[in-house]
Parts: structure tokens; sequence; C-alpha cells
């Protein structure tokens, strides 16, 4: 959690807001592809992945998948690294097994945080949402950054994975309402609960209350920001 917000700091610290859909590197490549896992976890890595995009392998066998939910030949590889764990021997398998029990206890502070994925509109982020909740997953952390509000959900090995609708609807109000403006001083974010929003959304609530930070707080309760609310993933309210 502490190096999810460090990324979030970071982000939104760097972000050149005039670069915004104008940049493009003469080193860019034609689009971002896929992501891969190395897992033990191997059926259960599947499994998730299957379910929380609808994913479809396009090749599997006992040591890797390739999955894709468009048009691609993959966009998700999980490789199965337990044949090559039980190939070890005894000290180098126990060093494993406690890297591997580090990796989920402790929060790391190096290294890849998360996974995202943009989803707009704010109607089609409701239904992933609910199509992922019939499957059997639930969210593990879900907040209103204050200019996008993300589902974050994690994995069997313990990835998080983001699905985030962005909260100005064209180009003239990203002008208004970010370009101009600009961050909030405190560009964390807020806890939010989803299904408080959805009410919300289905009882015609104005757009612009729906992505207010702290619109779903209960009465009596009080909002969990910034630091704390990345340090209180799992909590929505105090």
């Amino acid at each position: 959690m502490y190096a999810t917000l460090a990324f979030i700091i970071i982000f939104f610290v760097i972000l050149n807001l005039d670069l915004y859909k104008k940049f493009r590197s003469g080193a860019a490549p034609d689009t971002f592809h896929h992501v891969s896992f190395k897992t033990m976890n191997y059926d259960r890595m599947v499994d998730f992945y299957e379910k929380l995009f609808g994913c479809k392998p396009m090749y599997k066998s006992k040591e890797i998948t390739f999955m894709t939910f468009d048009e691609e030949h993959h966009r998700i590889a999980i490789a199965n690294t337990k044949p090559v764990f039980e190939n070890l021997g005894f000290i180098p398998r126990l060093v494993m097994k406690f890297k591997n029990w580090i990796n989920r206890a402790v929060p790391t502070l190096v290294g890849l945080d998360h996974i995202s994925y943009r989803l707009n509109p704010i109607d089609q982020w409701f239904d992933f949402y609910f199509r992922a909740k019939k499957q059997g997953l639930e969210p593990y952390w879900t907040i209103n950054h204050g200019w996008i509000s993300g589902i974050y959900y994690r994995d069997p090995d313990g990835n998080l994975v983001e699905i985030f609708y962005e909260h100005w609807r064209n180009d003239e109000e990203f002008i208004e309402e970010v370009a101009k403006k600009g961050f909030p001083e405190e560009p964390v974010g807020t806890n939010m609960d989803i299904e408080v929003l959805h009410q919300m959304f289905k009882e015609g609530v104005p757009y612009e209350e729906l992505v207010k930070k702290g619109n779903t707080v209960p009465e009596g309760k009080k909002p969990i920001y910034g630091i704390e609310a990345a340090m209180n993933m799992r909590k929505k309210f105090k």
C-alpha cells in the first residue's frame, strides 16, 4: 500500500497536463500490448483473469496460457513456475517460500505496483463491477482519486489490477475541470462505496455529484482520504 501511495503521488506531481493527448515520443511503440505473470498458483491465476475480464484462452498447456479479451492474439500471459520450484533443492525451495511469503505479507517499496485499465463511461464501469461480482470477485480497494475513480482487484498472487473511469466526459470538460484548475492539493483520493455510488447513479443524482470526492460517506461516518486511504484500502469510512 505504501508503494501504491508513492506511485500515485509521483504520478500526479510529475504529470504535465499541457501534454495530455498532444505528446508522442519519437520512440513510442504502437500500443501497450500485454502483461505476463510468473506464478506457482497457475490454475487459480488463469481462473481469476478468465472471470475478471471474460478472457478466452488462445493457447493453454501445463506450462503457459495466453489469454485475450479483444481482437489481439493475447493480452495476458501466465507461466506456470511450480515445476521449476519442485525441481529445486531443499534450501532454494525454503528461500523461495520465504520470499513469496514476504512479498504477500509486507508491502513492497520497489517494483511494479499495479496494472490499470480505463473503462468509460461510468455506466460501463458499473457494469464491469457487477459482472465481476457475479463471478465471485470483490474489489480490494475502491477510491475516488479526484479526476478518475478506480476499482482495484487483487489476484491470487497479490497483484493489483485497477479498472478506472475518467471523470471528464470529453476534451472540453478535461480542459475546464482539470487542465485549467489543476489537481487538488490532496491527489491520492478518498475511499468510496461503489454500491452507494451506483444507487446515486440510478436515482439520477447529477453527474457533478457522482464524481465528487467523499460523496458516498454514510451519515455519522467520516471519509478516509490521502495517506490514510492508501494505508486502509479495505476500510471505506471511519
